[in-house]
């Protein structure tokens, strides 16, 4: 069963995603902000992480710098934020993610397809 961490500071969006993994066979868990995010990934290995780029405390560039500084990048990542384009999304493929998703722009069903599309390239 594939663990999945999904980081976003929003509650009904951090849930809601929880909500629509829960119809597959993933495990699921959150965190609200990278800094949270790093200290679960220091417990636990996930198979693919879900990351919001505009978060407090520390957000989705700061946290891959540090996830990618304690060479953890192990997991897929999966950029979900409401930006198409831009420096963010320039330095996060930079630091070796190479799929985002913009939030107003994606069904459960694509999300689904984009995350099981990822855990099988890293078979």
């Amino acid at each position: 069963m594939h663990r999945i961490l999904i980081v976003e500071d929003e509650p009904i969006l951090r849930e809601t995603y929880k909500i629509i993994l829960s119809t597959q066979p993933y495990i699921c868990e959150v965190a609200s902000d990278g800094k949270a995010a790093l200290a679960k990934c220091d417990e636990q290995t996930y198979d693919l992480i879900l990351l919001d780029l505009m978060m407090p405390v520390m957000g989705g560039i700061d946290f891959l710098e540090n996830y990618k500084h304690l060479d953890k990048m192990k997991s897929k990542i999966i950029i979900i934020s409401n930006l198409s384009s831009g420096k963010e999304l320039e330095r996060a493929r930079e630091l070796g993610v190479h799929r985002n998703i913009v939030k107003s722009d994606f069904s459960p069903k694509q999300l689904i397809a984009a995350i099981s599309h990822e855990l099988e390239a890293a078979k």
